[in-house]
């Protein structure tokens, strides 16, 4: 997978990770990035909403994006950029989708519905979504330190975790 096709913006630490379309290792993976995005200097304080988030972001990206295929990856990149704002992009090697098309899950026609909500709920739970790629990606963005550590911007670290 190549997730340079879209690119994400300057950011002064980062990391990347890529794991198998496969739920058996999407907790695993959840619980790395999470470890991962606590060691950035942008990420300070309750990581609960971002956990969720980014929880969602990867069940879409197996599930639905890349069909359980497990031949196929999910791409995590996540870094923090000048603003003290912490960025995580989920890509898949799926067909895509249009975000515009969801149906609103809080109608009352789609309540009852037993699937959904999680992009909604992303979008609850971050400051920011935005999907890339036809949809084969989308970026959280949240904000959640006060103001950038400082630290030494002259080499960015980034470290590549495959299962």
């Amino acid at each position: 997978m190549d997730e340079q096709l879209y690119p994400l913006p300057n950011l002064v630490l980062s990391f990347q990770m890529t794991i198998k379309s496969r739920r058996d290792v999407l907790v695993e993976a959840l619980d790395r990035v999470m470890s991962l995005v606590q060691t950035l200097p942008c990420a300070e304080g309750d990581l609960t909403d971002l956990r969720l988030a980014i929880a969602e972001a990867l069940s879409n990206a197996v599930i639905h994006g890349n069909r359980e295929d497990p031949d196929k990856t999910v791409c995590i990149c996540a870094g923090c950029d000048g603003q003290s704002r912490l960025l995580i992009a989920v890509t898949d090697e799926g067909d895509g989708f249009d975000p515009t098309v969801l149906p609103d899950c809080t109608a009352a026609e789609n309540i009852g519905s037993s699937h959904g909500r999680g992009v909604f709920l992303m979008r609850c739970l971050v400051d920011e979504v935005e999907f890339n790629l036809g949809g084969r990606q989308v970026v959280l963005w949240k904000r959640i330190a006060t103001q950038l550590k400082t630290i030494d911007v002259s080499s960015s670290t980034v470290r590549t975790f495959d299962r």
